[in-house]
């Protein structure tokens, strides 16, 4: 399997993060190649276990998969959430030292190659469900202030169309930019409601004037639609 994903999280991984990390957590994203995905998805539940014997960070590493995703349809990304770039590196260098976390790395590389990885800081952050579907959005931002007060109106017009639910994230890319600052996530328990989300969002008359607004401050770059696959 061949992908070279926009920072596709896919993001995006677990309701427990809102609780377990901080306000604004960062996000490690890893793309995977890999003709195994099975096979992988099994290694990454050992892993998981062995992660957390040893830095004690509950099922880290979540695997998502591309959907209505352009060039990251069918690909496949492992995120992992943290409170912060150093404690991601410090949970990182423990596992560098431990003989049965590099054991473990040495049955992945048997499967698997690793493509692009990117850093992101979340700036608003909802959560997201254990086992969902995100609809995301990378998008160019020239005034942060400014979108995040857009995303209070865009969420505004979710809970007034059925859409309470919707969890809405706006992560900026700290580190790994290719082609977008930030991106939009925006998660629900399962791809029925992302795709009843896609249908309202395509309604000009509901979000024209919000389209109309944001565009003074943000050019999207892609977008898709992904889903969560951990085991």
């Amino acid at each position: 399997m061949k992908t070279q994903p926009r920072y596709a999280f896919a993001v995006i991984a677990l309701l427990a993060f809102t609780t377990l990390h901080a306000a604004n957590p960062v996000m490690v994203v890893q793309a995977i190649q890999t003709e195994k995905t099975d096979e992988y998805l099994a290694l990454l539940a050992k892993a998981n276990l062995q992660i957390e014997s040893v830095t004690g960070l509950k099922q880290l590493r979540h695997a998502w998969t591309g959907d209505f995703a352009g060039q990251d349809a069918h690909g496949l990304v492992v995120v992992s959430m943290f409170d912060s770039t150093a404690a991601a590196v410090a949970a990182q260098d423990k596992l560098m030292k431990d003989a049965g976390s590099a054991a473990l790395m040495k049955e992945f590389a048997k499967i698997r190659k690793r493509g692009p990885q990117y850093l992101m800081k979340a700036q608003r952050w909802e959560g997201l469900y254990d086992g969902g579907a995100v609809f995301n959005t990378n998008v160019n931002v020239t005034d942060e202030a400014a979108y995040l007060k857009a995303l209070d109106g865009l969420k505004a017009i979710f809970d007034a169309n059925g859409f309470k639910d919707a969890k809405l994230n706006l992560l900026r890319v700290a580190a790994g930019r290719e082609d977008a600052t930030h991106i939009v996530v925006i998660c629900f328990p399962n791809q029925m409601r992302v795709a009843e989300l896609i249908d309202l969002i395509s309604d000009t008359a509901v979000m024209k004037d919000w389209n109309a607004a944001a565009a003074k401050i943000r050019t999207v770059v892609h977008n898709g639609t992904y889903h969560e696959i951990t085991k």
